[in-house]
Formats: structure tokens, sequence, C-alpha cells
């Protein structure tokens, strides 16, 4: 029974042995044979998404749940070969990837148009161009750029990986024999010592050059002295076409301010500002029936009435400038000013021919609501209309017309009629709304000739009107 036992013990030792001895070679089998192979050619294109699992061809005794991937070495955005480490059970394979271009560039030109003698680079025809990598852009042959007319052009663009995308333009090499205009030219008049502007509102123009070059010979000019001048303007654009032109600068003897009329006769300058107007015809009815003359100080507000400007110039009325807009922003620095000055002025100049010197500040020499927009403005301007050859004409009796619209016609009279002085510079509007004023003009008129007094128009002898300066 002992030996029995014995003998099943042995027996059990020696299988317990080979189940280990089994055991042991399973697992030393299975761990030797876990391996991982991967395609023979790895590459990425540049920019794309990178799938690491993509590289592997094979695995053996593993799945892709027991991998650890570290591809944080490569470069998704440069050109390159790098390694993707891929981990099974602590044992690590390396892969080697190259990261490439294979897409060729995108492409797409525009036309040119260039002027004879112009320079032209590959880049004036690119309109769109677009890789991944660096390019370069050439053209594929060499072109005649001097030759007239239309002509094909192929550009090529290669990336740095050799990938090339062709394009074709057309280019058109124009001769340009036109020579430029200047508009804006006028005769400049200013007193001894005064500044001139020689390009003020002068523009060039030509058919191909958008920025002609316009060049200024005053060299004759002395504006020390007074008299008549030669200015010289060249213009020339890209192509060498150029035209030239003649304008006169006179130079005046700033006038002295006259207090009364010389000969002491009675004078009444009637002056309307703000026209022309729906009432500028009636005004001149009534003007000429009691042969007064009068000044208009027009805006360019009432141009659908400007032909009364004309009608009041050939009938031996002066025409003098109050402003284009008669906006007081125009008081915010002397270029605003002299910018809305000119405008007006160059509308009365296509009307009559000129542009008149005798101008009426709105609100006056002696207005304060120019200090809301420049503090000082009003006595830089006083001087400097002066230095243009302009000449300013206040008022000594106002109508009070201003004061609203349809005004009694008795108190315009009674304001009108309130002086008695020799030079009377009457302040009246010629506005759509200033009905009551032309129904007054008659008596106004009478109650002066009957006083002996004649109605004149604003000349270089007449009695300068100036207000005492508040800004």
């Amino acid at each position: 029974m002992k030996k029995i036992n014995k003998n099943r013990f042995k027996i059990i030792a020696i299988m317990a042995v080979l189940l280990i001895c089994i055991i042991g070679s399973i697992v030393l089998y299975t761990k030797l044979s876990i391996s991982i192979t991967f395609v023979s050619s790895a590459t990425v294109e540049i920019n794309s998404e990178l799938d690491p699992y993509a590289y592997i061809d094979e695995l053996k005794n593993c799945e892709k749940e027991d991998i650890t991937i570290d591809s944080t070495q490569v470069n998704m955005s440069e050109l390159g070969t790098y390694s993707i480490i891929y981990t099974i059970k602590d044992k690590e394979y390396a892969l080697n990837i190259d990261v490439v271009d294979t897409k060729a560039p995108t492409l797409s030109l525009k036309d040119v148009n260039i002027d004879y003698g112009d320079e032209v680079t590959v880049d004036d025809f690119i309109d769109i161009v677009a890789d991944d990598t660096e390019v370069k852009k050439y053209f594929k042959e060499e072109y005649d750029f001097t030759q007239e007319g239309d002509q094909e052009i192929v550009v090529v663009v290669e990336d740095t990986s050799g990938n090339i995308t062709e394009a074709t333009a057309n280019l058109n090499v124009f001769k340009d024999t036109e020579a430029p205009t200047i508009t804006g030219l006028k005769d400049i008049t200013i007193y001894v010592n005064g500044t001139v502007n020689y390009m003020s509102g002068i523009s060039a123009i030509d058919n191909h050059d958008i920025n002609p070059t316009v060049t200024v010979d005053s060299d004759s000019v002395d504006t020390s002295k007074a008299g008549t001048y030669n200015v010289t303007y060249t213009v020339t654009d890209k192509a060498g076409n150029k035209n030239t032109y003649t304008q006169k600068v006179t130079v005046k003897e700033k006038p002295v301010e006259k207090k009364q009329e010389a000969d002491g006769s009675k004078v009444v300058y009637l002056t309307f500002d703000d026209g022309p107007s729906s009432n500028t015809k009636k005004i001149l009815e009534v003007l000429d029936k009691y042969n007064a003359k009068a000044t208009f100080f027009v805006t360019g507000n009432g141009q659908k009435y400007n032909s009364y400007i004309k009608e009041a110039y050939n009938a031996g009325h002066t025409i003098g400038l109050h402003t284009y807009s008669h906006q007081y922003s125009i008081y915010s620095s002397q270029e605003t000013y002299f910018e809305d000055l000119t405008k007006i002025g160059n509308m009365v100049k296509d009307i009559i021919g000129y542009v008149p010197k005798y101008i009426r500040f709105p609100g006056g020499s002696s207005n304060t609501v120019s200090k809301k927009y420049k503090d000082g403005i009003m006595s830089e301007l006083v001087e400097a209309v002066h230095e243009k050859g302009y000449e300013y004409y206040d008022w000594n009796v106002s109508s009070g017309d201003a004061s609203g619209n349809n005004v009694a016609v008795s108190k315009i009279v009674k304001n009108s009629t309130s002086s008695s002085a020799n030079s009377i510079v009457l302040l009246m509007h010629d506005t759509d709304a200033k009905d009551t004023t032309v129904e007054a003009l008659p008596q106004i008129i009478e109650y002066y000739q009957n006083k002996g007094y004649v109605f004149k128009g604003i000349d270089d002898s007449s009695y300068t009107c100036h207000h005492s300066v508040n800004n």
C-alpha cells in the first residue's frame, strides 16, 4: 500500500514538472513570436493628417490596442525624414517616414497692360499662387516686352519638390502719344508782397498716366513789385508727352481803405446777399425802373437761377462773391475758407468770364460764430484775402430782413432809411423767402433819391466799409 502511494506521488510530481515546462515553453514561444512589420515605403503628404496605423503591414500575436505610438517627432509642415516609435510589450520598433510634397502649385494669372518702355515682372501677371512649400516663379522663355500690341506670356511656378504648374496670360504693350492736359488754370491777382499758391485748383489729366507731373516756372514773378507777369506750367506724362500753358499773375498795390466818397457825393450801395433766387428777377426789374445799380454777393445755393447773375452783370450791376456753401464750417481753417471761395469764384467765372475780387464774409468780418470753428480765424482772413487780391465789404446799414422771413415792409423801410451818412452800404438779402424785401425796395430807393443820393454798384473807387474784427 505504501509502495502504491509513493508511485502515485512520483507520477504527480513528474506531471507537474512537465506541465510547468509546457507552460513556460508556451509563454516563451509566445513572447518571442510577437512582431510587427511595416509597409515598404512610408510617406505622408505635407500639411495632411498623419495616420500612424496606416503604415503597419502585419501584426503577429498582438492587436492594435497593444501598441503605443509616439509620432511627436514628425513635423507635418516641413519636408524631411522623421521617426515614428511603436512600442509593444516594452519592445520598440522605429519606422522612418518621409514628409513629401507631390502636389503641383495652384496658379491663376491675369492679363497685363503696360505703357511702352515700362518694366514688367512675373509678379505683375500673377493673380493667385498657392503651395505648401516655397515656390519660384519665372517666365517659360524670354519675351520682348517692347513689342507693341498683344502677345501670350507663359508663367511657370515650381515648388521645392520640383512640382510645376504653367499658365498663360496676355500682355498688351501700349505706346502713348497723347499729351496730358491741365484743368483749373486761371489768371492770378495778388497784392504786393502777397503769397501765391500756383497749384491751387490745378489738376493734371492724361489718357493713360494717372499721375502726370506738373512743373511751374514762376521765376519771372516779382511779388514785391506791382506788374503783370507770366507763369509757365508744364505737364508731362510717364511716356514723355508734354503740354505747356502760360497764365498771368497780376501784382497790385494794396488798396487804401476808402472812408467816404472822395468828392463828398452821397451814394447808396445796395448789396444783396445769398442769391440768386426766384426774387432776383423782381429785384432787377425794380432797379431798372429807378435806374439804380446794386451789388449781388452770390452763393452756389440757387444755381437754377444762375442766368440772373448774367442778366444782372449785363445790366451793369456788380457781381461779388459771398461763398459757395454759406456754411459757417468754412471758418475751420484758411484752407477750408479759400477752397469754398475758389469754388464760387470758378462758378461765377463760367457765367461772366472772370472771378470777381469783391467779397463778403458770411456774418461779416465782425462775426463771432466763426470762433466756434477756429479761434482767431477772422483776424487771419481779413489779411489773407488782401494778400490774394480780394477786397471785402461789410455794411453800415442793415435792412433787418435777416431777422426772419416775411419781415414787415414798414420795418424793412424804417431800418433801411435810418442813416444820413454820405456813403451808405445797405445790407439786404436775395432769397426765395424775402418777398417783403422786394416790396420794400421801391420805397427805400425813392427815399434816398429824394435826399439826393445815387445808387451805385461797388467798384475800385467805392467806399470800403469794414467792421471791427471780433475773432
